[in-house]
């Protein structure tokens, strides 16, 4: 069945998890129901907020498995959402998926998803985030 809630994170079994005074959190993450691609002047990714977990800010963010999302026909990397959006020693309010499509299931990047016409929404990789 297809995800029909663009943006959804859906905790994996056992976390969250408290690591010392961090929260390490694992999710599968669907993306957006119409991507906008960032390498346009206007396009801003896949923005995911620290307050979707009700957290206040985002230390790290992995794409896990490779960086494939599960079919294996996309790749996602976390990035910081904006230049200097991360403070020396703070966290990031949000943090940025940038979507790219594979040249095969697995395969070679190819060109980041087509801005605004292309839905990622049954596509999802897993995150392991960690959260202040």
């Amino acid at each position: 069945m297809a995800n029909t809630i663009p943006g959804l994170n859906i905790s994996v079994a056992q976390y969250e998890q408290v690591w010392g005074k961090k929260i390490r959190m694992m999710v599968d993450h669907y993306g957006p129901a119409t991507y906008s691609n960032m390498l346009t002047s206007s396009g801003t990714g896949d923005v995911i907020h620290a307050s979707d977990f009700n957290r206040g800010g985002i230390e790290d963010a992995v794409v896990t498995l490779g960086g494939y999302s599960q079919s294996g026909n996309y790749y996602a990397k976390a990035i910081i959402s904006a230049a200097n959006g991360m403070p020396l020693g703070s966290a990031a309010a949000t943090v940025t998926l940038q979507w790219w499509t594979t040249t095969a299931a697995f395969g070679a990047l190819s060109a980041e998803v087509t801005n605004g016409s292309t839905a990622l929404i049954a596509e999802n990789v897993r995150l392991v985030l960690t959260m202040v």
